[in-house]
């Protein structure tokens, strides 16, 4: 009996020794808020967060990876033994609609950088910008007949309201027209031959 109560235990021991029951958090690695329905899968397991972007992983190999996938955010592979995990958005999704209202879409509002469009709702009920515009980005979000409004962009996905008046969307510059190519130097022309010497009389 002592052999096979011998085996047990180094058996139990050893699996426990080499697993891990693996508490942590999903986060968004731009604003630090946690990430909700993000996915982590060892194998054929899979587990997903909550609200607030905790999740619970039972029994992990201690010596092992595990890929963490959201949607927007870039999938990473981390360590089992990983509590907390940091993911980077790829890109930033905008839904505007008029304020007071949930349904309401604008079309075509334009969303910028500066005087740079970065994306346009035009007829959808959003507007996807990618690349992520960055940590602590902030945008104009216009539209026709709308005031517009400053924005602080904040994880994957917002809703940004709109309240009816002016100015609007103020134009966009016109390209730089591309500057016209230099004239070239027209091709020497061969020298002209030297007259002949008149003969002498």
């Amino acid at each position: 009996m002592l052999p096979i109560l011998a085996l047990f235990l180094a058996t139990w021991i050893g699996g426990w020794v080499n697993t891990v029951d693996l508490r942590g958090r999903v986060v968004d690695d731009f604003s630090d808020k946690g990430i909700i329905n993000a996915s982590l899968t060892h194998g054929q397991r899979v587990v997903g967060t909550d609200v607030n972007g905790s999740f619970e992983f039972p029994n992990l190999p201690r010596q092992s990876k595990m890929r963490v996938d959201a949607n927007g955010y870039l999938r990473t592979s981390v360590p089992t033994t990983q509590e907390e995990i940091r993911i980077t958005p790829t890109s930033w999704t905008v839904q505007v609609v008029e304020a007071g209202t949930t349904d309401k879409f604008i079309k075509n509002a334009s969303v910028r950088q500066g005087e740079t469009e970065l994306a346009n709702t035009g007829e959808a009920v959003n507007a996807v910008v990618a690349p992520h515009p960055g940590k602590n980005a902030k945008v104009i979000i216009c539209a026709e007949g709308y005031q517009q409004k400053d924005v602080d962009v904040t994880g994957v996905l917002q809703t940004v309201e709109l309240t009816a008046g002016s100015p609007g969307c103020p134009p966009l510059p016109s390209p730089s027209p591309s500057p016209s190519p230099s004239p070239s130097a027209s091709p020497a022309g061969s020298p002209s031959a030297s007259p002949s010497p008149s003969p002498s009389p």
